[in-house]
């Protein structure tokens, strides 16, 4: 396939930006290694769609390429979902620049002359051209309009990289969107922290990777806009259709993750012999609790032994033991209320007041650094610790199959999420999998350590072990890369916990664009 150089379609993306919104961009700002560059081809053969650039000359490959989808294998449809995928980003980002220019031939209306409290940065009629031509509401048509301007005006490099493939317009809007939380002059910085991953992220990642960049960037802003959206915290039901209703919390990050862990450990609590699942099992608790159909204290059922007004001490008081539990219920989720356990790692140096690097809150992501040190003063804590600090032995061989305690929590805090490159669940909930299968007596067989073991969600546990062409190699670095059937490689890495670069010193010159 046709493929112009790297370096050209920057030039391609830089000049158009000028010619058409008059902008100049800081090339500094964008690192071409981004787009990947396309690697010679031995054979002479042609370049696959995921290599190429996106253009208008792709788009034409694509077609007649792709004319008859029958007649290409596995592989060669993958690369054209690929391509196809690059195209769209090349187009929304070549959209944006003409939308840009078109808000700037629409000024906006003096703040007199309409009817609202705040101008409008283009027209306010402006959305209503662009909704009819698209077939947009007027809201739809004047976000893109906002983005449009955002992006071309202010994120040079995020502009390249979109219309380059490397970002799909779902990240560029998760970029854009965060970047109205940063004063102007912080926009640079904040795109050469997410940018070079941004590719190989999800948008779920790629909104947690912005989330700690906003909070190392503007430690004080970000917990300024914590205390003031916590005044926000509210409770809400609306109608869910077939007799169904939703019911709904707006809660500070520590108490929802705490509140659904409880709520998690109790259903755990239950019993392999339960048949509901773990959602049913939350919601009928939540229900059950709320109602005061069921303990607050303990978590179990209300019986002759346990009346209405029972005031049953909290897990503090150590004697207490509910009259209706039995040896077999003795585990962690019934050790009554009071504070679940809430995992929040952090920089020593944070903790200690020394700087503002943000926190990371186990279930839920990165935190103001202050929140993490008011969680610290207020909860039950558990200290992750790296070898060899801890002490945790982490490799026991082929001697065990099942990993101990202090092995299970090292790979999860390792890991944070499950290791399939695009899996969002958290490593807490997830199952721990061998990457060579285990076996005791096998000397090619896996052994139980850190090096063969990382998070792995059932589904993705289920696809390794039992689909065929799948396969998943675990480097010495714990880099984990998965192979599909058609022969694509795609790798994870574990979790960074280096604290956030410092954040670059103010600067007298003007920004540049």
């Amino acid at each position: 396939m046709k493929s112009d150089s790297i370096e050209h379609m920057f030039d391609t993306v830089v000049a158009d930006e000028a010619l058409v919104v008059g902008a100049s961009v800081d090339e500094d700002w964008f690192d071409p290694a981004w787009l990947d560059e396309v690697p010679p081809l031995e054979d002479g053969g042609q370049v696959p769609a995921s290599r190429c650039v996106p253009s208008g000359w792709l788009a034409l490959e694509l077609d007649q390429g792709c004319a008859d989808p029958g007649g290409l294998s596995d592989a060669e449809l993958i690369e054209g979902i690929i391509g196809f995928d690059h195209l769209a980003s090349w187009a929304g980002a070549r959209q944006a620049v003409l939308l840009a220019q078109f808000a700037r031939r629409r000024p906006g209306d003096h703040p007199l002359a309409v009817g609202c409290d705040q101008p409008s940065a283009a027209s306010e009629f402006a959305p209503d051209e662009v909704g009819l031509a698209l077939r947009l509401s007027r809201t739809a048509a004047l976000n893109r309009l906002v983005m449009a301007q955002a992006v071309v005006e202010e994120l040079p490099a995020t502009l390249a990289a979109w219309q380059g493939g490397v970002i799909d317009s779902l990240k560029a809007r998760a970029i854009i969107e965060t970047s109205y939380l940063l004063p102007r002059e912080q926009l640079g910085a904040l795109e050469e922290r997410v940018l070079p991953r941004a590719g190989e992220q999800t948008v779920a990642r790629l909104r947690a990777g912005l989330a700690r960049a906003v909070l190392a960037l503007d430690p004080q802003g970000a917990q300024a806009r914590h205390e003031q959206r916590r005044k926000d915290r509210r409770v809400g039901v609306s109608p869910d259709g077939e007799g169904m209703a939703s019911l709904w919390a707006l809660l500070s990050a520590p108490d929802a993750t705490a509140a659904y862990q409880r709520l998690c450990e109790l259903a755990r609590g239950l019993g392999s012999e339960d048949p509901r699942g773990m959602d049913a099992r939350r919601a009928d608790l939540l229900i059950e609790l709320l109602t005061g159909r069921r303990c607050a204290a303990t978590g179990d059922p209300r019986g002759q032994d346990c009346p209405e007004d029972c005031d049953h001490p909290s897990r503090s008081d150590q004697g207490h033991v509910h009259p209706d539990q039995d040896d077999a219920r003795q585990n962690p989720a019934d050790q009554g209320p009071g504070k679940p356990l809430v995992s929040v790692i952090v920089p020593i140096t944070m903790l200690l007041g020394l700087d503002d690097q943000p926190g990371e809150l186990v279930g839920y992501g990165p935190i103001p650094a202050e929140l993490a040190r008011q969680i610290a003063a207020d909860g039950t804590w558990r200290r992750l610790l790296c070898d060899p600090v801890s002490g945790t032995l982490l490799d026991h061989g082929r001697a065990t199959y099942t990993p101990p305690a202090g092995l299970a929590e090292f790979v999860r805090a390792r890991d944070v999420y499950c290791r399939h490159p695009i899996c969002g669940q958290r490593a807490a909930s997830a199952d721990l999998d061998h990457t060579i299968a285990y076996h005791p007596d096998d000397p090619d067989g896996g052994t139980t350590s850190e090096h063969n073991l990382h998070a792995s969600c059932r589904h993705h546990h289920r696809l390794k072990t039992h689909i065929e062409g799948w396969r998943v190699e675990q480097h010495s670095d714990d880099r984990v890369t998965w192979t599909t059937p058609t022969g694509h490689t795609y790798t994870s890495h574990p979790h960074d916990y280096r604290p956030e670069p410092p954040r670059p010193p103010p600067s007298d010159d003007p920004p540049p664009f």
